[in-house]
């Protein structure tokens, strides 16, 4: 049974009519923001603002003519390989800081307005992340196109400015709390850097994951530090001796004086006995002289006599032996 012209006519408007319809309407997820493209050319879209869709739901186009591009809306994440950085071996001090000593000021660098102190480059091994986000769909279309591509453009603008800063910047510093102040002034060269060659890109965070020596530096650092250990146990251990030394002295001094001042002191509290003695027994022995003649004869017996194997020659009318006599 044949169709009708008519009917036949009818059925392909229908279809048309249908393909329109679904080639109409689009939908835009919440995790996305979509361009609508002029006949599939982002140069068609800079004076119409509508063709920029960041609301999520459904949208219209004019089937044929504009094509849709969809784009992440979420903050996005490029993670470059570990690389190894030279570092400066200490700080680098804005012109404008009092310098410590004459060697401050030895580097002046009039273009960068700093001062360089003591840099000799140190190699590291560096891992950074990075987050950003699509702030212009249109320019990202333009220059990077796709994700993998912006990924491969944000490592190398990564590692360029993460080796611009490191360069200024010591291992001492790295590890320390001006780890932060890192971070942001990478942060801030690569908004640089991707503003200024129009990415259409946002970098949201950057991270310094790990900051680790290289196997030689490792040996070398270990070495330096075992030497400066050892010299500062050197240096203590002869600051010890010389105060042990001292306090000996001291302690010696001290007691020499303190000795000295005991002897002084035992020879004047003898002396004032001595006297106090000599004066109570001249009293008492005034008091009485034969009494005191009695007695210092039995003390002169009892000195010369008090060793059995003495022996004395003398004459029986001798002094000596006057109470003796008195005694037959």
């Amino acid at each position: 049974m044949m169709m009708s012209p008519k009917l036949t006519i009818l059925m392909v408007l229908l279809g048309v009519m249908i393909v329109a319809a679904t080639q109409s309407v689009f939908i835009v997820d919440q995790r996305q923001q979509a361009i609508k493209l002029l006949f599939g050319r982002p140069d068609g879209n800079l004076n119409d603002p509508d063709s920029f869709i960041k609301k999520p739901g459904l949208h219209f186009k004019i089937p044929f003519v504009h094509s849709v591009q969809y784009f992440d809306r979420r903050i996005l994440s490029v993670d470059p390989p570990s690389a190894q950085v030279v570092i400066a071996s200490s700080s680098l001090q804005e012109d404008n800081a009092p310098a410590t000593s004459e060697e401050d000021m030895t580097a002046k660098d009039p273009s960068a307005d700093i001062v360089l102190k003591k840099v000799s480059g140190e190699p590291i091994i560096v891992d950074t992340f990075a987050r950003y986000k699509i702030i212009d769909p249109l320019q990202f279309l333009k220059t990077l196109r796709t994700i993998d591509q912006a990924n491969g453009r944000l490592e190398n603008i990564l590692n360029n400015a993460t080796r611009t800063v490191l360069g200024k910047t010591s291992l001492r510093d790295l590890l320390s709390e001006k780890r932060t102040d890192v971070m942001a002034r990478i942060l801030q060269n690569v908004n640089q850097a991707t503003e200024q060659d129009q990415l259409g890109i946002e970098i949201v965070d950057v991270r310094i994951v790990r900051a680790d020596l290289t196997s030689d530096l490792r040996a070398s650092t270990v070495r330096r530090m075992i030497s400066e250990l050892k010299e500062r146990a050197t240096e203590t251990r002869a600051k010890g001796e010389e105060r042990a030394l001292e306090i000996r002295s001291t302690a010696n001094k001290e007691r020499e004086v303190l000795l000295a001042e005991a002897q002084r002191d035992s020879e004047i509290i003898r002396g004032e006995g001595d006297k106090e003695a000599i004066m109570t027994y001249a009293k008492s022995f005034n008091q009485d002289r034969d009494f005191y003649a009695f007695y210092r004869s039995t003390e002169a017996y009892k000195n010369a006599l008090a060793n059995k194997d003495t022996t004395l020659v003398l004459q029986p009318d001798s002094e000596f032996f006057e109470y003796f006599r008195a005694i037959d």
